[in-house]
């Protein structure tokens, strides 16, 4: 427990000293470092000789399996096949993408301070949960405005029409690899919203397994007023399966975006890739 609390409260330091830099990204002076996307492309290799996008949208699928069903709590969730309509991801986009499909989909619960309720929820679909593994910065307008469009559809929950001091707030939960961060645009868009924004990382342990860190908030001293960190609870360790073999993907299919393809979603061949 206390080490614990050290990470959390290292974390917690580290998302204030990046308000410099515009963004924020996991700590690294844990004692429990974060993977990045190269990272990423190490452990699963390359058994079945994919290639650019096809087999980064592989990856991507690895990584989000694995994370949902180890969450901190601990929570495991299937990956999520839900649309949600947004108007406002429609209208940036002049209709090509009308919904969201978040990687997985929690509740809310009155009282609870945590993107990560009980079973039991009062407000269910309220919670959005992304499994990023981008080498770079995420705006509002990633991939195709998908994260507007998230919190488009957030604003539609159930829990966004709660009230009293007691209320339940709607939560995007982003999990992330250690070269990602989250621009404080994705702050702002959703305080504005009275939704709160969570972040983790997914560190390795020191026997080589991987784990996801405690989440913490980005954004509940605008939204509630007051600094409220989620319980320090880390996920269960885990390990990475094997690569698949290239499905075709559809609308928001998770993608390792690591800057060897251009944007998410880009067509074509895009070689080198291990």
């Amino acid at each position: 427990m206390a080490s614990a609390r050290k990470i959390v409260v290292a974390l917690i330091g580290f998302v204030v000293a990046m308000a410099v830099a515009g963004c924020t990204v996991p700590d690294t002076a844990s004692g429990m470092p974060p993977i990045t996307t190269a990272d990423l492309r190490k452990m699963l290799g390359n058994p079945n000789k994919l290639k650019g996008i096809q087999y980064n949208r592989e990856v991507g699928l690895a990584f989000q399996k694995r994370v949902l069903a180890n969450l901190p709590g601990p929570m495991s969730l299937h990956s999520n096949g839900k649309r949600f309509e947004s108007k406002e991801r429609n209208r940036e986009t002049s209709g090509r993408f009308k919904s969201v499909i978040p990687d997985g989909v929690a509740g809310a619960s009155e009282g609870m301070t945590s993107p990560l309720p009980p079973l039991i929820t009062t407000h269910p679909e309220s919670t959005f949960i992304e499994v990023k593994a981008v080498n770079g910065v995420i705006r509002p307008n990633y991939g195709q405005w998908q994260i507007l469009g998230m919190l488009d559809a957030l604003s539609q929950s159930p829990a966004a029409s709660s009230t009293g001091p007691r209320r339940a707030y709607p939560s995007l939960y982003f999990i992330v690899t250690g070269d990602t961060g989250i621009s404080w645009e994705v702050e702002d868009e959703a305080s504005k919203r009275n939704i709160l924004v969570w972040l983790s990382f997914v560190a390795q342990t020191w026997s080589g397994r991987l784990q996801v860190t405690p989440p913490v908030c980005l954004n509940c001293w605008k939204v509630l007023k007051e600094r409220q960190i989620a319980a320090t609870l880390f996920g269960p360790t885990f390990g990475l399966p094997s690569l698949g073999s290239g499905a075709s993907a559809g609308q928001d299919q998770p993608i390792l975006d690591d800057n060897l393809i251009g944007d998410p979603g880009a067509p074509g061949d895009t070689s080198p890739n291990p």
